[in-house]
């Protein structure tokens, strides 16, 4: 049986500017040996005792030995063949090539390839590429190896359905999209040709099931509370996942909270009144009076009391009794309660 041995190494070309970015290859790399076997047989061994006489023979047996070396460099044919791992998988691109026709060094086995990445389209689903050669006519798959190609400068370190903020231009959003991100603006996902039929069904699967983009404008993020405990009105949401709540929506609200404020009740009180005494006389003479204040004494007279006979007056100021005055507080504030903050588009990544 032989066997070709290769470690793929997949490096990403980019141009210089964001447009020569689907023009780029991938270059695969390794080494390129095969396994040979090489079968030889040991001797019967005879067991004697000490007259010489055969008591048992030691049948033969075959040793098995393999080790690897390099192809010869003969014209043997390579088929790289890659598939998207879909379910079931799809085939994307079959390519053969002649081992003469690469950088292949048939003392090391070492070689080098370019694939042209306009044949195989970004994906958020993983590739595989399998080899085989024309030796055992493509008969068995002798290499296969899994790897992903996510849309160059879409920051691939994301999962599909990440969220983040951009500061850029609304003018640059156009290239953004192109590359798999795209603002979250409530579109319809039908209807982002960037991405393929079997991607739009792949993200819309990850949106649960939305036939629409989320719509994050004018929204501030909040973290799913999962068993924390601190959204206290996590019964309010409306929509998202049934079990975990990621995705639903609440509505604006101020937490309860009261105002305190005061003014000084008259109580009960009264105000001060008089009392006053008159020395009269029956017939002609002068009158003298005495008033006295529930809280000051003040006296005044003229002439001479010669009589004893006196009338009193009382005169009072009604109590106000228990009362209030009510206690007026001015609104303050706007149309909304928020934090300081800066507009950003929110973009979402969808493949």
């Amino acid at each position: 049986m032989k066997y070709i041995i290769v470690t793929l190494t997949l490096v990403f070309l980019t141009g210089i500017s964001s447009l020569s970015v689907y023009a780029g290859t991938i270059s695969v790399s390794g080494t390129l040996s095969k396994e040979t076997t090489t079968t030889t047989n040991t001797a019967p061994i005879q067991i004697k005792n000490c007259d010489g006489v055969v008591l048992s023979t030691i049948p033969s047996e075959s040793i098995t030995t393999k080790k690897y070396e390099p192809y010869a460099k003969s014209g043997q044919t390579l088929r790289l063949t890659v598939t998207r791992l879909e379910n079931p998988e799809v085939t994307i691109v079959t390519i053969d090539t002649n081992i003469n026709n690469i950088n292949y060094n048939a003392s090391d086995g070492q070689f080098s390839v370019d694939l042209v990445r306009s044949l195989i389209s970004e994906s958020r689903y993983n590739y595989k590429v399998k080899i085989g050669i024309s030796e055992n006519s493509y008969a068995t798959v002798l290499f296969d190896r899994e790897y992903s190609i996510a849309p160059a400068g879409s920051g691939s370190a994301f999962p599909v359905g990440s969220v983040i903020a951009y500061l850029g231009n609304n003018g640059n959003i156009a290239g953004m999209e192109a590359n798999g991100w795209f603002k979250c603006d409530g579109r319809s996902i039908s209807g982002l040709s960037a991405l393929s039929a079997d991607e739009k069904t792949a993200f819309t699967n990850i949106l649960g099931g939305s036939s629409n983009l989320p719509d994050l404008r004018a929204m501030f993020l909040r973290g799913v509370d999962d068993g924390k405990g601190w959204d206290d009105n996590v019964g309010t949401r409306t929509g998202g996942e049934s079990t975990t709540g990621v995705r639903s929506y609440q509505a604006c609200l101020i937490q309860a909270h009261g105002h305190t404020g005061t003014a000084a009740a008259g109580g009960d009180h009264n105000h001060g009144g008089w009392t006053g005494q008159a020395a009269e006389t029956n017939g002609t003479g002068s009158l003298s009076f005495a008033y006295q204040r529930r809280d000051n004494l003040t006296t005044g007279g003229g002439g001479d009391a010669s009589h004893d006979d006196r009338k009193q007056h009382i005169h009072s100021i009604p109590a106000s009794g228990t009362h209030s005055h009510s206690l007026t507080i001015d609104s303050e504030g706007g149309a909304e309660t928020r934090p300081e903050n800066i507009a950003v588009y929110w973009l979402i990544r969808g493949r």
